[in-house]
């Protein structure tokens, strides 16, 4: 796990060194980079497996080839079985070694064999590969000047953005997809001329006689290019056998490390699950990791009740209002998009794991697959709101990405065919899975120095439930959704899954329910109306709370203001001294 970045510079000795300085949070052991001729390519590392034969960048002496990595491989020794058969000697146990010989070994064509989480770049000798996981969870941003003969890329489009000689500018059609959305689109950033690698492709950059970015190629097996058909006649019975094994084998390989595994519980079914499963694999119960407004809090109760009943060592944060305040501007950098996403809580939670461990499994992605969200009882809401942010937009004079009006003809589709709630599990899957839930997650605990790791997502059991019926996956319509993930835990937990499984959902932000409420009811009461009306962007947003985090994101990461607190832009928006709001 750590950071990677790279440059292909023709106009002077290429360097990435700034790029992995300005991301050293994501890699604290160590930082190196591999300069071959225009190319260095470089990675600041978190050392997970295999402390010391894991050091980045790796080449190949023979053929030249080199990588840098940052992710976890979760079929690594499956591979490191085949290429020892075909007469690779390995050194170590490191994921990245592994990675190394499969791009010696098949070439372009090893990033389809490989499973887990992972942004990778291959230093070919006669061009540089970049690739990305199946589901986005590892970010990986570039950039390429043609008049310069620049390329760049690294895992935080921020540090890009950085080092930039020109300063970061705004992008107004990101702006205008996040407003309809809720998140970026197909790949774009909120920097002007910084992009995604989009999930589950690769991209070739060639040096000869000047830098040319190929396309964006979805590779073999990606989650976003495959077509999955759904099992024909296949029983409960049957359905839940088979999620049995591959929920169970998911959470194994994903306890695979040479450090402590702790557990983040939100109080809900998911992470719940996971805790269960993980003392069972191993035989004695994970530390676990809760945080809430106060211990009085339903997920706060749930998750101490869980925590006891399997003799596990419960970590519980407790978080002020003014300590929410506090952290905000740093979840909004962190994130790079101006909400709070995971928010200020979980940032928080990430810093008090990261004090003691370094390796944490995650619920992300159990929503999205399984249809855990309130959304999906009612999807026409979510279609109306969609439509209602899309006037705004228009009203405000920016136009969103075409991509962003494809998504919304086909949830119009769905509806009239009356399948909205199964085309919004489909779009859930996609963009605001990625942008939305992963890439705050990861971004915000490696801003602590913690590996956050995401069994639902592996990629076997993603496939898996792609193939079966929605119906036995999620539930009847109208039902409280995962209903395959309540069935396993009922029966392999019993009791100890009774409570946990007929809970009602409450989800992560609403571990900070009262401090969000209180936000927005200051935002409320402290920025008048002519201040959203006297600002190009104040038309944008439905909320002035939400008005505020982009005023907030758009003044320390564009404007380069003098680091502020989100009392102090509440002032600077309303004008009126913070003193002033201090009282409402």
């Amino acid at each position: 796990m750590c950071a990677i970045a790279g440059c292909i510079s023709f106009a002077d000795a290429p360097d990435c060194r700034e790029l992995l300085a300005a991301m050293r949070h994501r890699g604290p052991d160590e930082a190196r980079q591999f300069v071959k001729g225009t190319v260095a390519i470089g990675a600041a590392r978190l050392a997970i497996v295999d402390p010391d034969h894991g050091a980045q960048p790796m080449e190949d002496a023979e053929t030249g080839i080199a990588v840098v990595f940052n992710g976890e491989i979760t079929n690594a020794a499956e591979l490191r079985e085949e290429l020892s058969r075909r007469g690779h000697r390995f050194r170590g146990r490191c994921d990245t070694e592994v990675v190394l010989a499969a791009f010696v070994a098949w070439g372009e064509a090893a990033g389809e064999r490989f499973t887990g989480m992972f942004a990778i770049a291959v230093r070919f000798p006669d061009r540089l590969l970049l690739l990305r996981d199946r589901h986005g969870i590892k970010p990986l941003a570039f950039h390429c000047d043609a008049r310069s003969h620049r390329f760049l890329f690294a895992s935080d489009a921020k540090a890009i953005a950085a080092v930039l000689p020109q300063p970061p500018r705004l992008d107004l059609t990101t702006l205008a997809d996040f407003a309809v959305l809720g998140t970026p689109v197909d790949g774009a950033t909120f920097f002007e001329d910084v992009t995604e690698l989009r999930p589950g492709h690769m991209m070739a950059v060639t040096r000869q006689g000047g830098i040319r970015v190929g396309p964006q190629r979805a590779f073999a097996g990606s989650a976003r290019a495959a077509t999955v058909t759904t099992a024909a006649k296949v029983s409960e019975a049957q359905a839940d056998e088979r999620f049995e094994s591959a929920l169970i084998a998911a959470v194994r390989r994903h306890c695979i490390a040479d450090t402590e595994i702790v557990v983040s519980l939100s109080g809900g079914l998911d992470s719940a699950v996971l805790a269960l499963v993980v003392a069972e694999l191993t035989g004695r119960p994970p530390r676990t990791f809760t945080v809430a407004e106060d211990s009085h809090h339903p997920d706060a109760v749930a998750a101490a009740r869980l925590a006891r009943s399997l003799g596990a060592e419960h970590d519980f944060l407790a978080v002020s209002f003014e300590s929410f305040l506090a952290a905000i501007p740093a979840t909004l950098r962190a994130v790079e998009q101006p909400d709070l996403a995971a928010g200020p809580l979980f940032a928080l939670l990430c810093h008090r794991i990261g004090l003691t461990a370094r390796c944490c499994l995650n619920g992300e992605g159990a929503d999205e697959l399984m249809g855990g969200y309130a959304a999906y009882r009612t999807p026409e809401s979510s279609l109306a709101a969609i439509e209602a942010a899309l006037r705004r937009v228009r009203r405000a004079g920016l136009a969103p990405r075409d991509g962003v009006f494809t998504r919304i003809e086909a949830l119009r589709a769905a509806e009239s065919s009356g399948g909205l709630r199964d085309a919004l599990l489909a779009h859930d899957r996609a963009d605001p899975l990625e942008r939305g839930h992963l890439q705050p997650v990861d971004r915000l605990s490696m801003t602590a120095s913690v590996e956050m790791r995401v069994p639902y997502l592996d990629d076997d059991l993603w496939q898996l439930l792609k193939t079966l019926p929605p119906s036995m996956v999620v539930g009847p319509p109208g039902a409280s959704g995962k209903a395959i993930l309540r069935r396993f835990a009922t029966r392999r937990y019993g009791e100890r899954a009774r409570a946990i499984v007929t809970r009602p959902k409450l989800m992560m932000p609403e571990a900070a329910r009262g401090h969000l409420t209180r936000f927005r009811g200051l935002c409320e009461r402290a920025i008048p109306d002519r201040a959203l009306r006297s600002s190009e962007f104040g038309g944008l947003f439905d909320a002035k709370s939400d008005f505020v985090l982009f005023e907030m994101f758009r003044r320390q990461v564009f404007a380069k203001c003098e680091p502020s607190g989100i009392r102090d832009v509440m002032a600077e928006i309303a004008k009126r001294p913070e003193a002033a709001l201090a009282a409402l």
